[in-house]
């Protein structure tokens, strides 16, 4: 009877603790929602499901991939593509988070800026591609029948070259705007807030680039075979890191407070204004912004 070794015990130890991590992310997040959920909460708790399914899906993989392709090769689906959609979400939210911190004049599809960001999203479809080409989903043919998960250099280094960047790039906008604002910033009511929102996102774009690099080096020091459970606690771990430091990005009551007032005049609305007239009437005045993002 197959019993499982040392390895396979920590790395289920390690995935249901980081099941468990993002179980709280996620329902402090919904705790927090006041209000309709806007599309940048949106992301967060499509981040947070994402990742909890990934995790869930390894900890099963983990378990059952031993002699059975069918599981083995679940578990190279779930690194290849439900770990690339978490990572193509969460720099969805960078996009966004550069987007407001800018303090724009203009709608989303009007800024460069942000459409540039979008656009590069666009070569995750063909890297997913090129990963399932260059894939590495093996069973030995001998006693414990161990699965190896991974794909050929090519689809590594080119990934990992690729997420760096973008990594970097977003680093980069977010150091801008922290040391060096824009005019708008520096106007706003809300100026220390964007301050403050800038500066965490870099640490999150730092932290996302290492764990980049923490991933994708195991598979390449591996000659593109590391062992299943390797593949999926690693990555397990890089999802997990990067939830949590999104929630503690995110998580601030000024950032809360000043992301509320960005979006209200975003969607056009001032605040409404109150004035009592004679009779003990009470009129309620609401002006709406000329202008629509």
């Amino acid at each position: 009877m197959y019993s499982p070794d040392n390895f396979e015990i920590i790395s289920e130890i390690v995935i249901v603790a980081c099941i468990t991590a993002l179980s709280l992310f996620f329902g402090r997040k919904i705790a927090s929602i006041e209000g309709p959920v806007r599309y940048i909460r949106g992301l967060l708790l499509v981040l947070y499901g994402l990742s909890w399914a990934f995790n869930l899906i390894s900890c099963m993989s983990t378990s059952t991939n031993n002699g059975n392709y069918i599981s083995c090769l679940v578990g190279f689906f779930n690194v290849v593509i439900l770990h690339t959609i978490t990572k193509v979400i969460l720099y969805l939210y960078f996009a966004e988070k550069a987007y407001v911190i800018s303090v724009p004049k203009c709608n989303r599809m009007s800024s460069s800026l942000y459409i540039c960001n979008l656009c590069m999203m666009v070569p995750y479809i063909g890297f997913v591609i090129m990963m399932v080409v260059y894939r590495e989903t093996l069973v030995s043919a001998e006693y414990p029948f161990f699965c190896s998960i991974g794909y050929q250099m090519p689809a590594s280094v080119a990934i990992l070259a690729y997420d760096f960047c973008i990594n970097l790039m977003f680093t980069g906008i977010f150091i801008k705007y922290t040391y060096w604002p824009n005019t708008a910033q520096q106007t706003s009511h809300q100026s220390s807030s964007l301050h403050m929102m800038a500066k965490r996102n870099i640490v999150v774009a730092i932290i996302s680039a290492i764990m980049t690099i923490a991933n994708y080096s195991v598979i390449i020091l591996f000659n593109g075979t590391p062992r299943g459970l390797m593949s999926m606690t690693i990555s397990a771990i890089d999802v997990t890191v990067v939830a949590g430091v999104v929630q503690w990005a995110t998580s601030h009551p000024a950032e809360i407070q000043s992301l509320e007032k960005l979006l209200q005049r975003g969607n056009g609305d001032k605040p409404v204004k109150l004035e009592i007239k004679q009779h003990q009437e009470v009129v309620v005045l609401t002006e709406m912004a000329s202008q629509r993002v």
